[in-house]
């Protein structure tokens, strides 16, 4: 993939350029900075993550939120589609050749790459451009699922009966016209067909990181801000999921919730994972 535009202020700023930019920025941004959504819609807090590359990583005097196909910016940013952050690092460092977008980009990888095999990553972005979802937060949300197993048949501890690669419930694989038994017997990219199908009803509305591990776990709560209060204390919902509870004041935020969930994604983009 490459950009076939610009992107930022004045830009052409195309849909699939924008979310490209957005994924790139995304794995630029460290904790506590909040993620972009990957909508593919140019706006204020892109343009200022654009902005913020430019001046906090490329070192620009005046940073200009314009990113041009073949332009210094790109050149730079699209070595995090390839790359992990201690990779890119060492290659910042030195004056970065002009050819060094076109090689990053033709090695996309994605977070959690290395751990996953080369058919189950392919169908995962296939997947993920379908859903016009970031293939990094699928990744994430399923690493966090299954105890970074990937594992198509790995269980619910708690005993809730939830199977596989998104903790699909007995009641939802039924209404898929299918069994956690079945889906346990499958292999992880057999069972991608599955997760697919559950995250249909989903599609356009997850361009957070946080829409999409909801969309699995609470999908009433998709779009919610951060402070939104999904479980409280006395409920079954709060006992299935209290580990959440951070401050333990009995009831769980999406912000608890995604702290667990962005550190999956954070690990699954450093070297040994990202591929």
């Amino acid at each position: 993939m490459e950009l076939t535009g610009s992107v930022g202020i004045r830009g052409l700023n195309r849909k699939a350029d924008v979310s490209l930019v957005q994924e790139a920025l995304n794995r630029v941004i460290s904790v506590p900075y909040a993620l972009l959504k990957v909508d593919g819609l140019i706006g204020p807090r892109t343009n200022e993550a654009i902005a913020r590359f430019q001046r906090v990583v490329l070192k620009f005097q005046r940073p200009d939120s314009l990113i041009e196909k073949g332009g210094k910016t790109w050149d730079g940013l699209s070595l995090y589609l390839s790359q992990s952050k201690q990779q890119v690092a060492s290659v910042l460092a030195c004056p970065v050749p002009s050819s060094a977008s076109k090689i990053a980009v033709k090695v996309r990888k994605i977070a959690w790459g290395a751990k996953v095999s080369p058919a189950f990553k392919n169908k995962v972005i296939q997947i993920c451009k379908e859903l016009e979802v970031s293939a990094d937060f699928l990744m994430a949300c399923m690493a966090f699922e299954t105890g970074e197993t990937f594992s198509p048949s790995i269980k619910n501890a708690a005993g809730s009966g939830a199977t596989g690669l998104i903790q699909f419930m007995p009641a939802t694989a039924k209404g898929m016209g299918t069994s956690t038994e079945a889906l346990a017997k499958m292999s992880a990219v057999a069972q991608l067909d599955y997760v697919k199908k559950y995250f249909l009803p989903y599609r356009s509305r997850l361009q957070k990181l946080e829409d999409v591990y909801m969309a699995i776990l609470y999908p009433a709560a998709i779009g919610k801000p951060v402070d939104h209060a999904l479980f409280k204390e006395g409920r079954k919902t709060y006992s299935q999921n209290k580990g959440f509870d951070a401050n333990k004041d009995g009831k769980i935020t999406l912000s608890e919730i995604s702290t667990k969930v962005r550190a999956k994604y954070e690990k699954g983009l450093g070297a040994g994972y990202i591929g």
